[in-house]
């Protein structure tokens, strides 16, 4: 029965969306059903289907100043079959918000104020989820740019709310953004500063303030101290020396265990890393000095890096020698008791190669050396095939890997997209790795994703 009502609810929602489309109401979602199959070597096999749903109103009033969102989505992966078991306790509301464009008074600064589900990320160390009250942003006063938002308390916990205040001038740019959460007034301050056109000064402070004034008299003396400091601060500087020269260095520190409350999670990719990454680092001192040189010499790009927070330097060097793309990355550990050790060492060489009319295959080969692997190579070739029309697109990839005489491993898989848009793939790893976290066995799978 409460599957029904819910499939009744879809459909009236679709029919209504599309009946008043005119009007400037928006309907859109996903649906995504896979089935995958795998089957170690010894023959046993295990199959793991999966289903994901998004549905996405939306909402806009005439001049487009008012807009209404609202996000349903399946509470967790339905692993159980591809039955999404459409019911109340499953399809839970993700996002509802209503926003506005506009100021609070005549001839006043514009700004965007919104009712319902926050987006709050004011820096990396001042990232609030799941909140439901309301925010207002982009709200220029000048050269300042100032946002704010008040989250409802619910059971779970107390009111919280924040600010944040950024200003750009020529050759200067700073930022602070409060949080208080009642038991803790967070704060963050960050900028940076051109003195000279080739020199570039920044620094970032972060830091805890206790509010539980009771819990605090408890405590010892010296924990209470403890408390007082907690904090996070960083500061670097930049320097072009000339067009194929740029050196860098600073100092970064943060109190004994402590971890930002509002810190933004960890940066899968380095690119991604707002200075926030180091922090989620256990195996670090608490503070360190870095520096860093970067140079192109004759087409080859040389960096070297070194950080005394991990006590690690890296060089690294990268080229391109007639479409071969060369690299090589060595990381030393440095101040231990041996003295300067070789952590691992990296080196890589890919070449793309026309083999003939609608066929292009990419070669790759990558060696890693550490003291406890030794040597690994690693030889690759990938394409995709553009000649045979039936199974145009169709991606193939091999590639092997060597450690020694006796530990040999291999993977091949193929990728096609149908023409009906099933995506299907097909991976096979066999032999032996000196990476225990290898899993051997066959791998396929069979999917299909729509947007509506």
């Amino acid at each position: 029965m409460k599957k029904s009502v819910m499939i009744l609810t879809l459909v009236l929602a679709m029919t209504i969306s599309g009946s008043v489309l005119a009007a400037g109401i928006k309907f859109d979602g996903s649906l995504k059903s896979n089935l995958e199959w795998y089957r170690d070597l010894e023959g046993t096999i295990e199959t793991r289907p999966s289903s994901e749903l998004s549905l996405n109103f939306g909402l806009d009033t005439a001049g487009e100043k008012t807009r209404a969102v609202v996000e349903f989505g399946i509470g967790h992966k339905n692993n159980q079959g591809l039955d999404l078991d459409l019911d109340p306790s499953n399809l839970v509301l993700k996002k509802a918000y209503i926003e506005t464009d506009g100021a609070f008074w005549h001839g006043g600064p514009e700004a965007t104020t919104r009712f319902g589900s926050l987006d709050i990320d004011y820096g990396p160390f001042s990232v609030v989820k799941n909140q439901y009250g309301i925010s207002v942003s982009n709200m220029n006063i000048g050269p300042v740019s100032v946002k704010g938002f008040y989250g409802i308390p619910t059971q779970e916990r107390k009111s919280i709310q924040g600010l944040r205040a950024d200003m750009l001038m020529d050759n200067i740019a700073a930022g602070a953004a409060l949080v208080h959460d009642w038991d803790a007034l967070h704060v963050a301050v960050d900028g940076a500063i051109r003195p000279m056109e080739d020199l570039i000064l920044g620094a970032s402070v972060a830091t805890e303030i206790d509010l539980r004034s009771e819990d605090v008299e408890e405590q010892e003396e010296g924990q209470e101290e403890e408390s007082a400091l907690r904090h996070m601060f960083a500061v670097g500087a930049q320097y072009q020396v000339m067009d194929n020269l740029t050196v860098r260095g600073g100092y970064k520190a943060i109190s004994e265990g402590w971890k930002p409350e509002y810190l933004a999670d960890k940066a899968k990719k380095a690119s991604d890393d707002r200075g926030q990454n180091w922090i989620h680092e256990s195996e670090r001192r608490n503070s360190g000095f870095y520096a860093g040189i970067a140079t192109n010499q004759a087409g080859i790009q040389l960096t070297a890096d070194y950080d005394q927070i991990f006590d690690e330097a890296v060089l690294s060097a990268a080229t391109d020698v007639e479409g071969y793309n060369l690299n090589v990355e060595t990381v030393l550990a440095v101040g231990g008791e041996e003295g300067i050790k070789t952590q691992s060492t990296k080196l890589g060489v890919e070449k793309a190669f026309a083999v003939m009319d609608g066929l292009d295959v990419t070669a790759n080969y990558s060696g890693q050396w550490t003291p406890d692997t030794g040597l690994v190579h690693t030889v690759g070739a990938k394409t995709k095939v553009g000649f045979i029309p039936a199974v145009k697109g169709l991606e193939l990839n091999s590639e092997v890997t060597v450690s020694d005489l006796e530990t040999i491993g291999y993977q091949v898989g193929a990728a096609f997209k149908a023409p009906n848009g099933i995506d299907l793939s097909i991976k096979h790893v066999g032999g032996n790795f000196a990476d225990e976290s290898i899993k051997t066995g066959t791998t396929a799978k069979a999917g299909i994703a729509v947007k509506f």
